[in-house]
């Protein structure tokens, strides 16, 4: 394979991590006058407020992977409103 395709693969790979990382990473959910942003690799939730996030602790390791709820609000975490 030459080096040249080698390259363009590489490339191609790095623009596509870069797109998912700006557009795709995060969720944000309003949850009453509150907006969560949400985590979609790590499922980490971080109250949203002006000039910085507050996050929360990482899940534990035993817990069930992508849980409906999110122990830091009162009610289950709402899905963003379908198209």
């Amino acid at each position: 394979m030459p080096i040249r395709t080698v390259w363009y693969i590489f490339a191609a790979i790095v623009v596509v991590v870069l797109i998912f990382e700006l557009f795709f990473r995060y969720r944000y959910v309003h949850a009453g006058n509150q907006l969560w942003r949400i985590d979609r690799v790590t499922e980490r939730a971080c109250l949203v407020q002006i000039g910085e996030a507050i996050c929360s602790p990482p899940p534990a390791p035993r817990a069930a992977p992508r849980a409906r709820y999110n122990p830091y609000l009162y009610e289950p975490t709402p899905e963003p409103n379908p198209r």
